[in-house]
């Protein structure tokens, strides 16, 4: 099983973070191995999604079921896919009026053998820039309401 986990201080408010996190449909705006990416149903501090994750060109559609506590915390699972395992948790703290502290980690493995030979170097890649790529979303969002 592979995992990751980073911790960085962000100049952006908590909140704000939260809401770029959970603008699933978004991702492929961004995030350059998500190739889709749909909310398939979503209620008071749950919600479920489909990803397809573009990894060296072979597709790969996953199911999770994120639960929330709004600007606080993200916890992500998986409810069907090519992984045998796939968690992650975002939090986030409030460390100033426009600074917080993003907290994520993530821990997967494939299903296949053979597709984790090929697809976990180049996922676990895109898991160490993840909290970069949306602090960088949040970054193009700022400067984008600026305007």
């Amino acid at each position: 099983m592979r995992s990751f986990e980073e911790t960085r201080a962000i100049a952006c408010p908590a909140s704000d973070m939260f809401d770029i996190v959970m603008d699933i449909e978004a991702y492929p705006v961004f995030l350059p191995w998500v190739a889709d990416a749909t909310i398939l149903h979503r209620q008071p501090g749950e919600l479920s999604a489909e990803l397809v994750a573009d990894l060296a060109g072979s597709r790969h559609s996953f199911q999770t079921i994120d639960r929330f506590i709004t600007n606080k915390l993200i916890e992500v699972r998986l409810l069907k896919g090519p992984f045998r395992f796939l968690e992650s948790v975002w939090t986030f703290e409030t460390i100033g009026a426009d600074r917080c502290t993003v907290h994520f980690s993530i821990e997967f493995e494939f299903r296949s053998m053979m597709l984790d030979i090929v697809a976990s170097p180049i996922f676990a890649t895109a898991c160490k820039s993840m909290v970069h790529s949306f602090e960088q979303r949040a970054l193009v969002l700022k400067e984008a309401s600026c305007i």
